[in-house]
């Protein structure tokens, strides 16, 4: 038994150690112990020519070298000519990434090659003698009917492709990914019209590129196509141009104007992204949409005057630039995010079309002071809208407005007051605040409110992020509030004292997240509400009141009982209309039906049982509920 499992061992250690094999400064795996096939994987530098060997020898067992594996020459360094042989049939990823030598020379029949595989060289040339896929253009790797560029050397010296100043040649229909990125001499790049596709970062990072002229409309840019050439000032787009690919202009932080062509109707997602010097854009009439993230800090831009054409603006198209106006003209659609961080933004102008705006579609826009007036055909405002635009006077919901998200004034520090077009019948506004129709939840508070903040009686939830940011030190909520839901007043950090009325059910979460200076909190509830979360300093230093009797309630519960100090109070219970079990202000048959629904046991609100036990004999039974229905007939 321990023999065989020396033996086993000794086998395991044999095939590791024959795992890599060394030969004239060159590693080398193997990949294929049945084909008996190895891939060199670590190169070497030279100051001559270098040869890969046909075949390396491990342990008496002899591998035919067929792959060229991913980074396997990178940043080699070699006077001569690097000579591949007749076996190898696959070129890796990055397999000569920032070689520098005269050239590489394929003798074999090469089968496969990830694009990339020489992203970054320096070679005079690439020589292929292919017979079946693949060939050689003067130096330049083609596919075999010359019409595919797959990669080009990064200092050709032949008369056809030798210039830093570039027009690829016609005939060429497509450049393949990665074919020039990383080129370190191209300082101009013209591609003819009969070029359709310009493949994924075929043009990445070219650190000496100035100028690209793209001659045909029907070019498809793909994405990154141009990412990253950071030298670039001049870009020349055809007409009839209609996109371009995600990222395939971005991180161009040179160029100061930019013309998108007549034809183009979309701009890709972050097509011309992070370009820091861009001043000037001249859109084309056709345009219909700026595609999410398209100008994200383009940190120099402050005037674009939109197309009448242009309907949908995207996610973060605009995001942290430096726009000072906004005319939205024909716009229907305004994605989240779209204008934020533009912090000198002070006017923007709405179109009549306009019917979505994002989530925080101008978060962080504090010199905007006011908004014209937006349309009757506004329908959804999906919330955080005008977050921490701290500048905003003057805010008024339209007619048509159906759905307004969490929190649309959050951070509004100079807004005392919210208006409503009379004509609404989704929303209404009461003292200035916004609340759903019937006045029963309340939606947001303007930013400006401080000091002591009393809800209003009727009320019975707090919206989610309704008075998040507000400068209060007292929170106080009415008997009739059965919920605050999420982050309702998540921020208050100035907020001490807090009130909760008898009625209160739900805290949803993080309502009072990052509230440190909570140092008293008073539930009249003698049921613990659900939630009760807190800063784990306020449950260390804050005291928690609650209604004489129910300390072990609150003691047992999971949140609750977190609060180093609990004491009772008494409690003087609310006066209210006797009978009125759901807190609207009178007697009718739905406070009936409330009684009804406690003693078929579908109702277990302690606080309204006691409501509804009108003669005062501990239990609710047929007796109240004729109570309840003399009260009303005495009405």
């Amino acid at each position: 038994m321990k023999k065989s499992l020396l033996l086993c061992l000794a086998a395991a250690a044999s095939l590791c150690a024959s795992a890599t094999i060394t030969y004239d400064g060159m590693q080398f795996e193997i990949n294929d112990e049945v084909a008996k096939t190895a891939t060199l994987t670590v190169g070497k530098s030279s100051p001559s020519n270098v040869f890969v060997p046909e075949t390396v020898t491990a342990n008496g067992i002899t591998y035919t070298v067929n792959t060229i594996g991913e980074n396997a020459f990178y940043q080699c360094e070699m006077l001569g000519v690097l000579s591949l042989p007749a076996t190898v049939v696959n070129l890796e990823f990055c397999a000569f990434q920032k070689l520098t030598a005269s050239s590489v020379r394929i003798t074999g029949d090469l089968q496969n090659m990830d694009y990339g595989a020489f992203i970054g060289n320096n070679l005079q040339a690439i020589i292929c003698y292919s017979t079946t896929y693949f060939t050689h253009d003067m130096g330049v790797l083609t596919n075999k009917e010359k019409n595919i560029i797959l990669a080009f050397p990064g200092r050709p010296t032949n008369e056809k492709w030798g210039s830093a100043n570039l027009t690829i040649p016609d005939g060429y229909v497509t450049i393949a990914p990665y074919a020039f990125a990383e080129n370190p001499t191209l300082t101009s790049i013209t591609i003819p019209a009969s070029v359709k596709e310009i493949g994924i970062s075929s043009f990445f990072q070219c650190p000496k590129l100035r100028n690209i002229t793209i001659q045909s409309g029907n070019t498809v840019v793909g994405d990154g196509a141009f990412k990253g050439c950071e030298q670039v000032t001049s870009l020349s787009l055809p007409t009839g141009l209609k996109t371009v690919g995600h990222s395939a202009f971005f991180d161009l932080i040179s160029l100061q104007t930019l013309t998108l062509p007549e034809g183009m109707e979309h701009t890709g997602i972050m097509s011309f992204g992070s370009c820091e010097s861009l001043t000037t854009i001249n859109f084309p009439s056709t345009l219909k949409t700026v595609g999410e993230r398209s100008f994200m800090a383009c940190n120099l831009l402050k005037q674009v005057n939109l197309p009448e054409s242009l309907d949908t603006i995207e996610y973060s198209a605009f995001y942290g630039c430096d726009l000072m106006s906004v005319d939205l003209k024909n716009v229907k659609w305004v994605g989240g995010q779209a204008f934020s961080n533009n912090y000198n933004l002070s006017t923007v102008n709405f179109g009549q079309q306009l019917d979505f705006l994002g989530n925080a579609v101008f978060y962080g826009c504090r010199s905007l002071s006011a908004v014209n007036e937006m349309p009757a055909s506004l329908r959804e405002m999906e919330g955080t809208t005008f977050y921490l635009c701290s500048g905003l006077t003057s805010l008024t919901i339209p007619a048509g407005v159906e759905i307004i998200g969490p929190g649309i004034t959050v951070g509004t520090t100079a807004l005392n007051e919210i208006k409503i077009d009379p004509a609404n019948t989704h929303f209404a506004v009461q003292d200035g605040w916004l609340y759903s129709a019937d006045l029963k939840r309340l939606v947001a508070i303007p930013g400006a409110a401080s000091g002591t903040l009393t809800v209003p009686q009727g009320v019975t939830s707090i919206g989610q992020q309704a008075g998040r940011r507000l400068a209060i030190t007292e929170l106080v909520t009415p008997s009739g509030l059965k919920t605050l839901e999420f982050a309702a007043f998540m921020q208050c950090s100035q907020l001490a004292t807090i009130t909760l009325g008898n009625t209160v059910e739900t805290i949803e979460g993080n309502v009072f997240a990052s509230c440190p200076a909570i140092t008293s909190v008073t539930s009249l509830n003698r049921v613990p509400p659900t939630g009760g979360i807190f800063l784990d300093e306020v449950y260390a230093a804050a005291t928690l009141y609650v209604p004489r009797g129910s300390k072990e309630a609150y003691q047992s519960d999971e949140n609750w009982s977190k609060f180093a100090t609990i004491e009772e109070i008494d409690v003087e219970e609310p006066a209210g209309v006797p009978g009125d079990l759901n807190d609207d202000g009178k007697v009718d048959v739905s406070d009936v039906n409330i009684a009804i629904n406690i003693i078929l046991g579908q109702s277990t609100d302690e606080a309204v049982k006691a409501l509804a036990d009108l003669d005062g004999d501990g239990k609710v039974d047929v007796s109240d509920v004729n109570a309840l229905i003399n009260i009303i007939l005495k009405n």
